[in-house]
């Protein structure tokens, strides 16, 4: 159940929200906070089914036909706008507030609700059309939003919402979940820095997306000189080949990038704490990384900047062109070659 596992990875919120739904505290607006795979969009989703539950005495049963209807999104009086699917748009926002306009559908105490997830993709406009149905909500009416970076969203839509903040679990959690998963000791090391939620695990694992970030790891610390303007064409050119699925093809994209740069980022942490676990060609890189342990916090710091750049509004090819050429720069810094 959703519940026990809110329970077990994030204990403050679940505590938060399982007092005001058993108190009949339940706000007019939240706000989900914390990274990727934290449980947010699961949590809200548990929130919608508690406040439709007839069974629940906090949070809901999850079992009853209103909380499976509320899963499987077939509950007429909720909505749910998917930002990670497409940028939330004003005209998206408008229609929930008319739809919202009219009286309940279902149920006895006249509650309804929306749900937008990846709030932070919603445009200006949008934000601010948000923000009026966030002060004149209407009666019975709750919103619940999502994001994994706030500090996108407007400081006033913020003020109007009671935040809760998710937090990620350790990285020893995520490394028992990956081995728990089945995957092999040396790679459970490395993709529980990429995948943060569980049932994602084997997938990813199985997929050629995790290969091809190990490998473009595996070129960054091995290639004596660096031809990045070779890599960057072979990106592009793996790529053009999938065009006749166009959004599978920029999704996997996306991923790829993301999963590099959290590669990079482990790198550069496990060399400044001189210690890496994983296969054994990544604990000789880390042992015999160039240049002095110090100087990658820089590394991390290019690994983070690039990621936070990663969302379906810009060029990913554009994007790992300026990466390539800020790696470039860092290897110079360095001071000494890669061997």
């Amino acid at each position: 159940m959703i519940k026990d596992q809110l329970k077990k990875q994030q204990p403050i919120v679940y505590r938060a929200l399982e007092n005001a739904c058993r108190d009949g505290r339940v706000s007019n607006a939240y706000l989900f906070s914390g990274p990727y795979g934290t449980m947010k969009n699961e949590a809200a989703l548990l929130l919608a089914q508690s406040i439709f539950c007839e069974k629940a005495e906090g949070l809901a049963c999850e079992e009853c036909n209103t909380c499976r209807r509320v899963r499987e999104g077939l509950y007429t009086d909720l909505i749910i706008l998917d930002g990670s699917e497409k940028a939330i748009s004003k005209e998206m926002v408008d229609s929930v507030q008319e739809q919202f306009s009219k009286t309940s559908l279902e149920g006895t105490k006249g509650n309804r609700v929306y749900i937008i997830q990846n709030a932070e993709t919603a445009s200006i406009s949008a934000q601010n059309s948000m923000l009026k149905f966030l002060e004149e909500p209407g009666s019975g009416v709750t919103a619940i939003l999502t994001t994994d970076n706030i500090s996108r969203l407007l400081p006033t839509i913020v003020s109007r919402c009671i935040v809760l903040n998710f937090l990620p679990m350790s990285a020893d959690e995520y490394y028992k979940d990956a081995l728990e998963a089945g995957i092999k000791e040396e790679d459970a090391y490395l993709i529980s820095h990429i995948i943060r939620d569980p049932k994602d695990l084997m997938p990813f694992y199985e997929s050629e997306l995790y290969e091809k970030a190990v490998m473009m790891l595996k070129q960054y610390l091995n290639i004596g000189t660096f031809f990045w303007d070779e890599f960057l064409v072979d990106w592009e050119t793996q790529w053009r080949s999938s065009l006749a699925d166009r959004d599978k093809a920029k999704q996997e994209n996306l991923t790829l990038a993301a999963a590099f740069f959290d590669l990079l980022h482990l790198y550069g942490t496990d060399v400044i704490k001189h210690d890496a676990k994983g296969p054994s060609w990544y604990h000789d890189a880390v042992t015999h990384a160039p240049g002095r342990s110090d100087q990658y916090g820089k590394l991390i710091l290019i690994a983070d900047e690039q990621k936070d750049l990663v969302n379906r509004f810009n060029d990913v090819n554009l994007l790992m062109a300026q990466t390539f050429s800020r790696l470039e720069e860092f290897k110079h810094e360095l001071g000494k070659q890669y061997k």
